[in-house]
């Protein structure tokens, strides 16, 4: 069996998985993560996403970056910074979630807290995600690929 078709049935399997345990898989996959790769995960992801899930994923972000402190900017400044406004990114346009997940990358403890927070607050909208961080996902639900 491919990689691929191993993933397949991988993602047909979150379909049988708790919800919270989902979660809780997802939380500790993001937390570990390196923010390089977690942001490219993220935008391979935005693809699969459909309008609404785009949607809280960008709310996420902008509400991480408002949350932030001074460690980073607010979201209007982040959103300014990526070249995009905040209603795109609310708004779920593909474009604006994209370039604000790489403007991410240099604000490690928001994308991760974004991501964190998307995930446990959407479990059915994990397999939808990029298959590397799908992997690890499943691999600490117990249903990891052996590729």
């Amino acid at each position: 069996m491919s990689f691929m078709d191993e993933l397949g049935k991988a993602a047909q399997s979150l379909g049988n998985a708790d919800p919270q345990q989902t979660a809780a898989a997802a939380s500790d996959t993001v937390n570990q993560a390196d923010p390089d790769d977690l942001a490219d995960h993220m935008t391979q992801s935005v693809g699969n996403l459909d309008g609404g899930s785009l949607s809280k994923l960008g709310g996420e972000l902008l509400q991480a970056f408002n949350k932030s402190g001074d460690s980073a900017p607010d979201a209007d400044g982040a959103a300014q910074a990526a070249g995009v406004s905040q209603d795109a990114v609310a708004g779920g346009e593909p474009g604006a979630v994209d370039a604000l997940l790489q403007y991410a990358k240099a604000h490690p403890d928001v994308l991760k807290s974004a991501a964190g927070a998307f995930l446990q607050k959407n479990p059915g909208a994990v397999g939808s995600l990029a298959p590397g961080l799908l992997q690890g996902i499943m691999g600490r639900l117990g249903g990891g690929t052996s590729s």
